[in-house]
């Protein structure tokens, strides 16, 4: 039963997001690592039929050594997205799957979109960044990376942040000739970014990549906090989930209330499944997102065993 009751919930939420049931076009969506958010976005990547890219949590390595220059096709993107999909490489191997051989790397298409990186990394985070190719013709081919004309190295941080803008220049140039929606879904979207960085990657790329959609996972209260017209799409457990605004939590203590009323991190304030179901129900009258799964919901509420309080949100669901 429990199988069937959380696979229910993972097919509801996918659908809301497939059909545009939820109030903004842009998504965020929390929970405990076992709560399903990989089975949810694999459900909505093998079934929605907008053109998506996937940039799922271990694809944030970048090796200035490797870049070159390659011709990007058009709809090369879907050989990336099928191989990460991958039972054996969904969030588990570095990929960038452009020719289908599972040999390519993301430094492949560096110098297609050279300019626009160092100009996006100028503004993101104020530092010049340069990488020189010096051939000799004892030792051949070598390479160096500087930062604000100084040889360095990239952080793992500077790192991951080089990876997503370069993903995203690159779906957009593969769907380039396309007149249908995009969206990217990206999983843990905050890894080895710095707090600094967390509060800001949000807004920059929605502002960068405005024609896209965005589908993220993220255990960062800085992301949330910085979101602006989202979805929060909250797996409470108990095969239980919440679909909040994400304009109401503007910041960080705001979204921690979150986390501590929804997981439970303050034992104090544990709170009953139908109470997460009320306050679901709630959120979606207000939002005006209303389908038929909540008013079945609805109808399978028994009042006789609500609490006053619960009693009352039941009343202002059915008047509102």
């Amino acid at each position: 039963m429990y199988t069937t009751n959380y696979n229910n919930m993972l097919m509801e939420i996918k659908n809301k997001i497939i059909n545009e049931n939820l109030k903004y076009n842009n998504s965020i969506i929390i929970g405990d690592n076992s709560s399903g958010k990989s089975e949810l976005l694999k459900m909505y990547l093998n079934e929605s039929k907008a053109e998506c890219y996937f940039i799922d949590s271990v694809n944030r390595t970048f090796d200035y050594e490797k870049v070159t220059k390659k011709n990007i096709e058009n709809e090369e993107y879907k050989n990336i997205i099928n191989y990460r999909l991958n039972e054996n490489i969904f969030n588990l191997k570095d990929s960038f799957n452009i020719d289908k051989t599972g040999m390519g790397f993301i430094e492949d298409i560096y110098f297609n979109f050279e300019d626009e990186i160092k100009e996006m990394i100028y503004e993101f985070l104020n530092i010049k960044l340069e990488i020189v190719i010096e051939e000799n013709q004892y030792t051949g081919r070598s390479y160096k990376l500087k930062i604000n004309n100084e040889i360095d190295k990239l952080s793992s941080g500077y790192q991951a942040i080089i990876r997503i803008f370069l993903e995203l220049c690159f779906f957009r140039e593969a769907t380039k000739n396309s007149t249908g929606n995009k969206v990217v879904v990206i999983d843990e979207i905050n890894e080895f970014l710095s707090t600094r960085n967390e509060e800001r990657i949000l807004p920059f790329i929605m502002n960068k990549f405005s024609n896209m959609k965005f589908i993220i996972t993220t255990h960062s209260a800085d992301i949330i906090a910085s979101a602006v017209d989202f979805n929060i799409i909250v797996l409470a457990g108990n095969n239980q989930y919440e679909c909040l605004d994400g304009n109401d939590f503007t910041t960080v203590t705001d979204v921690r209330d979150i986390f501590n009323k929804i997981y439970n991190i303050d034992e104090s304030n544990t709170i009953s499944d139908i109470e997460i179901v009320l306050r679901s129900l709630l959120n979606c009258k207000i939002s005006d997102v209303w389908t038929d799964v909540e008013e079945r919901k609805l109808n399978e509420i028994k009042e006789d065993s609500l609490t006053n309080a619960q009693k009352l949100m039941l009343k202002q669901i059915k008047s509102w």
